[in-house]
């Protein structure tokens, strides 16, 4: 055991809770879609302080897929088809 002098002890205390696992993923990503849709939350909050420079890099990603004549899966649908923005006019 090691013997600390009582004035000394705050500084080894630290407090750390355990980081919660998402109950279900896909309607984490379905909340979030839809409050960044409605205004009512923003990338920033979601993907913190370097938003803008992760947005650049996706937008880097999509295209380099383009250029190389490839569908980004973003841009997949669940039928399977690609995205050409039309329906995403709702």
């Amino acid at each position: 055991m090691i013997n600390r002098k009582p004035d000394t002890f705050i500084a080894d205390v630290s407090w750390s809770w355990p980081k919660m696992d998402e109950l279900d993923e896909l309607q984490h990503q379905n909340a979030v879609e839809k409050k960044i849709k409605n205004m009512v939350g923003s990338y920033k909050e979601e993907l913190g302080p370097d938003w803008k420079e992760k947005l650049l890099t996706i937008k880097e990603e999509i295209d380099w897929f383009k250029q190389n004549g490839l569908a980004h899966p973003s841009f997949e649908m669940k039928s399977g088809g690609e995205r050409t923005g039309a329906e995403l006019t709702d």
